[in-house]
């Protein structure tokens, strides 16, 4: 979801062999999550954050792009991480977290972590009346938002398929998606974990509280990236 315009460029920055791929939300870009972004590298997490196809300096051409080309940006960011570090995690703030399940049904990752993931998101009219403010035309991004809810229904389909443990973090306040979409991602996660935060809305990695989240993130990442 786009809130932030600063900072729309990729973001990579190396600080340990542990990695984490940061993927932002429709519409946005590696600004909405640079706090989480720089809050992972301070504890030794090397970080890459893509700016996906049709996002950032490319979001002219938002309604030109589909569910594929978001998700092929991401896997080359994933494979650029994976062949730097010794073991990966994955972190997606709304879309992005859709995206980040969709990743870790498909390839090894060592964890997942949703931001807020809209899992229950179906109609893409009502999503574009909601970003009408951000989207300039929301009639020209439609096949986007339609691609969004098709990802969203993939990702609920392939739940079953992942296999790394999920950290799902949901904001109390947020009324940007479901309420019961942090739920329904734990109870049909194999090994998940649910928190949900009080007084938080939907943009966590931006909103009061971005510096717990960021915390709760890294210390996720690196209990998961101990030696067995």
């Amino acid at each position: 979801m786009p809130i932030a315009r600063r900072s729309r460029e990729a973001v990579y920055l190396r600080a340990g062999p542990v990695g984490c791929l940061v993927l932002h939300g429709f519409g946005g870009s590696p600004a909405e999550v640079r706090p989480l972004v720089e809050g992972l590298a301070a504890r030794g997490i090397t970080v890459c954050a893509p700016v996906l196809p049709g996002h950032g300096p490319d979001a002219a051409n938002l309604g030109r792009t589909r569910l594929r080309h978001w998700i092929r940006g991401a896997e080359g960011a994933l494979r650029e991480l994976q062949a730097a570090c010794a073991a990966v995690h994955v972190a997606g703030f709304s879309l992005g977290g859709l995206i980040a399940l969709h990743l870790a049904a498909r390839h090894p990752v060592s964890s997942v972590c949703t931001l807020a993931a809209p899992i229950l998101a179906e109609d893409p009219g009502a999503i574009g009346a909601r970003l009408s403010a951000y989207l300039g035309d929301p009639a020209a991004a439609m096949p986007a938002l339609r691609s969004l809810v098709r990802l969203a229904r993939l990702a609920r389909r392939d739940l079953g398929r992942v296999r790394a443990p999920v950290l799902v973090l949901q904001g109390d306040r947020d009324d940007w998606i479901a309420p019961e979409s942090g739920q329904y991602l734990a109870e049909r996660l194999s090994s998940a974990r649910l928190v949900v935060l009080p007084g938080r809305g939907h943009f966590l990695a931006l909103e009061r509280g971005r510096e717990e989240v960021a915390v709760r993130i890294a210390q996720w990442i690196t209990a998961r990236s101990e030696p067995k």
